[in-house]
């Protein structure tokens, strides 16, 4: 009777924290962020026959207005967002609103998952995780709820969830993950390391990829356009957010960024994951998916020239995960890791206001 109290107990916690987070989002579905413009803009071309990645190769190409672009990404969330306009014209809903619907379903997803890996190994520990998600330090100081990260977070969890245990589904996920935000092909040699079919998971991820990009196979002009509104336009791109190396030469006055071009952090923060990925998997040994996950990131975040703010979202979940992995027989570590990264997150928010690069044309 006493365990099934204590149960009941923990499950009230846990969903009490699920209904607060949830609410306090809820307060802010009416908000827009800068995007907005590039996203109904895509999605009206889309449903009016036109390749919407024709406008954003031609924003990318006018450096005098570098935050001004189009929708530049891989285009699961392009049609998630079609369909929500549609929704909206139909019902007169806000597609503000309607459109934050699979973003908050995907925040929540991360959070079961983390139920799902923590629950039954450590209550304290999952409920640190489900805070440190939940509450994070983009969230607590924006108090806004734009974004769309948890989308891609949540995709790509799902796919390292799956990995070793149905590679279908595992390079499934991950092909959606990278269509939400290609951030996630970082993770592709891991992937192909860790699956117990690797022809099989890439099958799986092409497969996914082509279906997915059915709508702009239609010619030759029509592909090419595709993959450089959302790949190439990427390698081309300026110094935006605040980038770490960017962050150390302004405060540490040390010049790390004019000697070499730009374009070199761009190709050497995905491939640099790749090699860090190789070198530690073959030669060192490590096996943990989670760890080589959240290290291929930590590359990421170092060498790459644009780094927005909710961008340190993306490691989160793997963060958590990976620790606990490491220090589930010492939990102070693991509290103290969590707590570290809150802060060093929150602290890099709070001088982003001052701004630490001068773009040069």
């Amino acid at each position: 009777m006493k365990n099934k109290f204590v149960n009941i107990t923990k499950i009230t916690v846990i969903a009490a924290i699920f209904l607060v987070a949830c609410m306090l989002r809820l307060d802010f579905f009416g908000g827009a962020g800068k995007d907005i413009y590039a996203y109904e803009r895509s999605v009206e071309d889309l449903l009016s026959g036109t390749n919407p990645y024709k406008w954003t190769v031609a924003t990318y190409s006018t450096p005098d207005d570098p935050g001004n672009h189009g929708y530049a990404y891989l285009p699961l969330l392009l049609y998630l967002n079609s369909f929500f306009y549609i929704i909206s014209k139909l019902s007169g809903v806000s597609f503000y609103i309607l459109s934050k619907i699979p973003i908050l379903l995907a925040d929540v997803g991360v959070g079961i998952l983390l139920v799902k890996f923590l629950y039954r190994k450590n209550y304290w520990a999952l409920l640190g995780a489900l805070l440190f998600w939940f509450w994070n330090p983009y969230f607590f100081m924006k108090n806004n709820y734009v974004y769309t990260d948890p989308l891609p977070v949540f995709l790509s969890l799902l796919a390292f969830y799956y990995l070793e245990k149905d590679d279908v589904l595992a390079g499934a996920f991950l092909a959606l993950a990278i269509a939400a935000k290609p951030y996630s092909l970082i993770f592709l040699p891991l992937f192909l390391f860790k699956a117990q079919r690797p022809l099989r998971l890439m099958l799986s991820t092409v497969i996914v990829g082509v279906f997915l990009s059915i709508p702009f196979l239609g010619s030759w002009n029509d592909f090419m356009t595709y993959l450089n509104g959302a790949v190439l336009v990427h390698g081309d791109r300026i110094v935006q957010g605040r980038p770490f190396l960017w962050f150390i030469s302004y405060y540490g006055k040390i010049e790390l960024i004019r000697i070499i071009p730009v374009k070199f952090y761009a190709y050497a923060s995905i491939l640099l994951g790749w090699v860090f990925i190789v070198i530690a998997f073959l030669i060192f040994k490590i096996k943990e998916k989670y760890l080589l996950g959240a290290g291929c990131l930590a590359l990421f975040y170092f060498f790459t020239p644009v780094l927005n703010r909710t961008y340190l979202l993306w490691l989160m979940p793997l963060f958590v995960i990976a620790l606990y992995n490491i220090f589930s027989k010492k939990q102070v570590l693991y509290y103290f890791s969590l707590l570290f990264y809150w802060g060093f997150y929150y602290v890099y928010l709070f001088y982003w206001k001052d701004g630490f690069h001068i773009w040069h044309p």
